[in-house]
């Protein structure tokens, strides 16, 4: 037993010194490795870049570490530069690159980075890749003419390196600076600051280029954004933007919110336009570009997508009727007027707008008090927004379908015709209003028209109304029962209305009709002409054509 005792402690010690003797080989040559691949990748570092670039820009940094154990690299202070003087020569010569980056980071660290892979069969394998606090310029030249043969990114390193491979890529708190210069020499600017990007599985390699599900080597690249907000040029509102994420597989751009939101209260806003204004309220939710062409948005500025979609929002617009008219008029005002005048070319081939509530709120100079119209669950679908004129060659005609809840009750159906690039602002309107309870629009009749509405079931109401900046011409129908109404005074201090008992009986029994159809007859219709009011709104001659015909249906166009 002693001697097996003996051989077993034997055995252990022999164990423990040749684990002690591997160990100090694993430390000394992982140290001795440490050495000699640091200064070998500081040098390939610098060399590669040199060479890449026909010596075009120089990399600098304060330090490099690599440590093979763990399989990590990590660079502090990095900078990567344009030699101007070289870059003087490569234009002379015809071979100068459009595009100059200047980049600074203040550290870089590599992460499941395969250093054997890397010095024995020169593929870079990583898992991630983190980029923190870079700063980059992309200066984009139009002007500058490259009469060399356009490469590849594998066929730019495969001299060096068989491929590249970075399984995330991150870059927090980014910087990006974006100058171009048109081929007329006028320049654009644009500054990012605090941008998020993330692009995954990033691979160079002599097939990359050429796989469908990758973009630009990767699988996809998403660039979020800092929230933004900044002051409207009239300084009446506070604009708001946030949570936007760009996304480059699906060239999708997302934005979580947006609101236009005013600086001022109903009353410290109407004191400083001093006239009447809308003063409007926007929230916008969940808003996605499809397809937005981001060269043209950056070089150009100019909006192109296929669908702009909006999961739901809010829209509230008040004016004060007690104010005094702006001066001028509202000529040349019309939707799609306004849209021609953008100095934004725009070119969305569909809009969607889902689950949106919109309210228009007046307080009236008559009454003193506030009247609204509501449109809930509004759904709208419009086509072919455009100022460009090529396009509007092409297709003259923006169109949009809506449909909502109207005052709570009755269900709306519209479509709007404008005709895009026409003197005189030409459109057509024609919609419909099914099943709804008269006595909903009490909150519009009472304040607006000191009438109420004390019964009154509308059955259908149908219209079709065509026009330009000055007039419009309808042809309204309204079949509807039991409509009784109430004249209405109000009291003194302008806080409640009361009756005119004698005055409503007269109107009920003498002025109203009560009904459409009536006994034996055929339905009533209204074929109406209106001269817009030229200070007021599109909206405005719209109403008051429709108001106008269905006045004159029910007997009432003197009341």
């Amino acid at each position: 037993m002693a001697k097996n005792g003996f051989n077993i402690r034997r055995l252990v010690k022999i164990i423990l010194i040749v684990a002690g003797i591997l160990t100090l080989l694993v430390v000394g040559t992982g140290w001795y490795l440490n050495q000699h691949w640091n200064k070998l990748l500081k040098r390939e570092l610098q060399d590669y870049v040199t060479d890449l670039s026909d010596s075009l820009y120089t990399v600098k940094f304060k330090d490099l570490h690599l440590d093979v154990l763990s399989g990590s690299v990590t660079i502090d202070k990095a900078s990567m530069t344009a030699d101007s003087a070289v870059y003087q020569r490569l234009l002379a010569q015809q071979r100068a690159p459009a595009d100059i980056y200047t980049i600074s980071v203040d550290r870089l660290e590599l992460r499941y980075f395969k250093p054997w892979r890397y010095f024995f069969g020169k593929h870079l394998n990583a898992g991630i890749l983190t980029v923190t606090g870079p700063s980059i310029i992309l200066d984009q030249n139009a002007t500058v003419k490259d009469t060399s043969t356009p490469k590849t990114a594998y066929q730019n390193i495969s001299a060096k390196m068989k491929s590249i491979f970075i399984g995330k890529l991150v870059l927090d708190s980014t910087n990006f600076k974006y100058i171009f210069t048109r081929k007329d020499s006028s320049r654009v600017i644009h500054q990012f600051h605090n941008l998020r990007v993330r692009i995954n599985d990033f691979l160079i390699d002599s097939v990359a280029l050429d796989d469908p599900t990758r973009f630009l080597y990767a699988r996809n690249y998403e660039i979020g954004m800092k929230d933004y907000m900044n002051r409207t040029r009239d300084s009446l509102y506070w604009m708001y933007i946030r949570g936007i994420r760009y996304d480059a597989a699906e060239r999708t751009l997302h934005v979580g919110r947006f609101e236009l939101q005013p600086r001022y209260d109903k009353t410290a806003f109407q004191k400083k336009t001093g006239v009447q204004q809308d003063r409007f309220e926007v929230v916008f939710n969940d808003i996605s570009l499809r397809n937005l062409n981001p060269r043209l948005l950056l070089q150009e500025q100019q909006i192109w997508a296929d669908r702009v979609n909006i999961q739901n929002g809010r829209l509230d617009i008040y004016r004060n009727r007690m104010m005094p008219m702006p001066p001028g008029n509202k000529l040349g005002q019309y939707p799609h007027q306004l849209l021609a005048k953008l100095d934004v070319p725009i070119n969305i081939d569909t809009l969607t707008g889902n689950n949106v509530d919109i309210r228009y709120t007046e307080l009236s100079p008559v009454t003193e008090q506030t009247g609204y119209i509501d449109f809930s669950h509004v759904h709208g679908l419009f086509r072919n927004i455009t100022n460009i004129d090529s396009l509007v060659a092409k297709n003259k005609h923006l169109t949009a379908d809506l449909d909502a809840v109207f005052m709570k009750s009755g269900k709306l159906t519209a479509r709007f015709d404008f005709v895009l690039n026409e003197k005189g602002g030409r459109f057509g309107v024609s919609g419909r209003l099914s099943n709804m309870n008269g006595k909903d629009l009490n909150v519009i009749t009472q304040p607006m028209g000191k009438i109420e509405i004390r019964s009154c079931d509308i059955q259908d109401l149908t219209f079709t109304i065509n026009g330009g900046e000055r007039s419009a011409r309808g042809h309204v129908k309204l079949l509807y029962q039991n409509l009784k109404i109430a004249v209405l005074k109000q009291n003194k201090d302008h806080d409640g209305f009361k009756r005119k008992g004698l005055i409503s009986l007269v109107a009920n029994a003498l002025v109203i009709k009560s009904e459409n159809p009536s006994k034996d007859e055929k339905p009533r219709t209204a074929d109406v002409t209106y001269t817009r009011d030229i200070k007021k709104s599109f909206f405005n001659l719209v109403w008051k054509t429709l108001f106008t015909g269905v006045k004159d249906i029910a007997g009432a166009g003197n009341l």
